[in-house]
């Protein structure tokens, strides 16, 4: 019959070993595929996996009083685990922080795997394969004095990393980072020191109480588990935040000039494909900038881009790509629209900024801007490096319309192959 003390250990075994698979499966996906530095991910999954088998291994231990063999396994499995997980957790609190101090990981996992071979075998210096009535909630094997030592050592790496945890609060508290996680892992951690010090000290019969490992240990999972959590979406914000500096121009908010490139590959691909019928390219920039810059300042220059910018966004079409080319030229590409079309936009574009007063009083003023229109159809399939001959005749459109008195839109026609 299963004891009712025993069912919470199954449950909280389950539930760590779905989240040290989970955990697992989800480090080897991004560090693979994404490259992300997230080695505390797999540390955590090792302890969610080594805890779950010590919670289960626990499980089996209060269940197996009448069982020997059940028993001498089990009771090993749970003191070789046990150790094993306060220095997984130890290691992860130490990678996710980035403590610098030393914490002799090694000599912590050297004695746990010199206890762990001990433990491995039936002698009476450690472990006997004999019952023995530890306490009135559950029996484990007759132990001798490594067993006590290994007690006494659990407990000491407990309050180790108990210690640690406080010097990185102390560390965060200072730099103002993480605060509030810090301190509830360090009290979770503290909560699960204290019910392992007990079940250490009712394995060694000091006390008569009910497995409460389980306890601790749930709390510190779960919490980790939730931090990882919060992380992932740190992640997701930080690679959102990269993406939209790649794909903007800072100071416009028109697409940056790489986006831009990648943009006009794909349509001169779908082009090439017959999935576009035609493809037009304009170049544009803000006649006599250089004078406003001067005359007005380089703040005036600003506010010029942003609201040339602006206007523009106003009169292209979602499948249509404007980006900032560079300095106060501008590039649009506009996708399977007639020239009429895209000309009547370009004259709409021209017309506002025109018209707009820039500044403010007494430093008002008004800008223009020169357009260089090019464009393809299906006669042009068969050019060789459509890429550049399109920029080209975008730029020679730009220069005609410069030297023909700015404030025009200029065309400049690729002739069929």
């Amino acid at each position: 019959m299963v004891s009712l003390y025993s069912v919470p250990l199954i449950v909280a075994s389950s539930i760590s070993l779905i989240a040290g698979l989970f955990f697992n499966v989800l480090y080897h996906h991004l560090h693979s595929r994404h490259e992300e530095k997230i080695q505390y991910y797999l540390i955590f999954s090792l302890f969610a996996f080594v805890s779950g088998v010590f919670l289960a291994a626990f499980f089996i231990l209060i269940n197996s009083s009448d069982n020997l063999d059940y028993l001498d396994i089990a009771n090993r499995v749970t003191v070789i685990t046990a150790m094993f997980t306060v220095v997984l957790g130890l290691h992860f609190y130490v990678s996710f922080f980035e403590y610098d101090a030393p914490v002799y990981l090694k000599r912590c996992y050297t004695i746990c795997t010199l206890f762990a071979v001990i433990a491995l075998f039936p002698n009476e210096y450690f472990l006997a394969k004999e019952l023995y009535p530890t306490s009135t909630y559950y029996t484990g094997l007759s132990f001798g004095p490594l067993f006590q030592l290994w007690g006494a050592g659990a407990i000491l790496l407990l309050g180790y990393c108990v210690l640690i945890l406080a010097r990185i609060y102390q560390h965060q508290c200072k730099i103002n980072q993480r605060v509030g996680i810090v301190l509830l892992l360090l009290l979770t951690t503290i909560f699960w020191a204290v019910t392992g010090v007990l079940d250490a000290l009712t394995g060694i019969q000091v006390i008569d109480l009910p497995p409460l490992t389980w306890i601790g240990s749930f709390l510190v999972t779960f919490c980790i588990a939730w931090i990882l959590v919060l992380h992932i979406d740190e992640l997701y914000q930080e690679r959102n935040q990269l993406n939209s500096h790649l794909m903007y121009d800072y100071l416009t908010k028109a697409f940056s000039r790489s986006y831009f490139e990648v943009r006009y590959s794909d349509a001169l691909e779908a082009f090439s494909a017959n999935r576009a019928p035609r493809l037009h390219l304009c170049m544009f920039d803000i006649d006599d900038f250089k004078s406003v810059n001067d005359q007005y300042g380089h703040s005036s220059g600003d506010e010029l881009l942003k609201t040339v910018s602006t206007i523009t966004q106003r009169f292209i079409g979602s499948e249509d790509c404007f980006a900032r080319f560079g300095g106060d030229e501008f590039v649009i590409l506009f996708s399977g629209q007639e020239e009429e079309q895209v000309v009547q936009r370009l004259k709409s574009i021209k017309e506002q900024v025109s018209r707009y007063t820039f500044g403010l009083p007494p430093y008002q003023f008004h800008a223009t801007c020169s357009f260089g229109l090019t464009g393809v159809d299906t006669t042009h399939h068969f050019h060789k490096d459509l890429s550049n001959q399109l920029l080209s005749h975008a730029d020679e459109a730009l220069y005609k319309a410069k030297n023909t008195g700015k404030n025009t839109i200029a065309v400049s026609s690729l002739t069929a192959p």
